[in-house]
């Protein structure tokens, strides 16, 4: 399904999956993460149906299968974006999960074979901030937070939605979760208690995903709350250090259609 929409070959194919590097564009993970992954993390987050159950994200996932077109999850990272829920409300949709991590695709493509599924998901690696594929190619894009997963802060995110743009065809949909900052000066002062060099988002000019959407060329179809999420250790470095200076880090994660005129 997805064999016409490269506009490149891959530096490395292997069992199947196609690798283009620059993997420090996106999270790194290691050992131990490959470990929680390996004794019950993929399958724990493939079998959840939190995504359905909310009913923001709910909606996203129904007009994906309402419009029954091949769906790219972008920056799939451990959860593989929408394309767990995707396939329990339409196992049928051809499904392909990228993230910038070749170790994290890998993984799933050997816990796919493990499990035996093959309900029509493909995997591949490459960055956001250089996607191979052709102009117009892709009909549906999506993803969980991933798009504020790339590095470089605005400047990366800027670049991200412009090649997401470039790819999507006419009319083409991008469905994501992303997340947006509460209390900018509180963060700022975790990252200085905690003695951590401030993330490059938090040090540029703040702006909501609303406007950059609109910015880079997007019509916004539906925007709606998914969650107003407290940062904890599990999240991230920037979590576990605010648990540990008693600080409360939220964010505010919104559910958007969009559309490419």
């Amino acid at each position: 399904m997805f064999s016409e929409i490269w506009n490149r070959q891959p530096k490395e194919c292997t069992n199947g999956l196609k690798l283009f590097g620059d993997e420090e564009d996106g999270d790194f993970f290691d050992e131990d993460d490959v470990l929680s992954w390996q004794k019950g993390r993929f399958a724990q987050n493939f079998a959840s149906e939190k995504l359905i159950k909310n009913a923001a994200s709910r909606r996203l996932i129904e007009e994906i299968v309402r419009k029954q077109e091949p769906y790219v999850d972008l920056a799939c990272g451990p959860g593989m974006g929408l394309i767990p829920s995707i396939k329990k409300l339409c196992p049928e949709i051809p499904c392909m999960a990228t993230d910038a991590n070749a170790i994290l695709i890998k993984e799933w493509s050997k816990w796919l074979r493990d499990s035996n599924i093959s309900i029509g998901i493909e995997l591949a690696q490459f960055s956001l901030f250089d996607i191979p594929l052709k102009e117009r190619a892709v009909k549906a894009y999506g993803g969980f937070l991933g798009i504020s997963s790339t590095r470089n802060g605005c400047k990366g995110y800027d670049k991200a939605l412009s090649e997401i743009y470039r790819t999507l065809t006419s009319k083409g949909r991008l469905y994501v979760i992303e997340s947006e900052w509460v209390d900018v000066p509180s963060i700022i002062k975790v990252f200085e208690k905690s003695g951590i060099r401030p993330w490059t988002c938090f040090m540029e000019e703040q702006v909501a995903w609303h406007e950059r959407f609109i910015k880079c060329g997007f019509r916004i179809l539906s925007e709606e709350i998914y969650e107003n999420h407290k940062l904890n250790s599990n999240d991230n470095e920037l979590g576990s250090a605010a648990e540990r200076s008693g600080e409360k880090i939220e964010m505010l994660w919104k559910a958007y259609i969009l559309e490419k005129p």
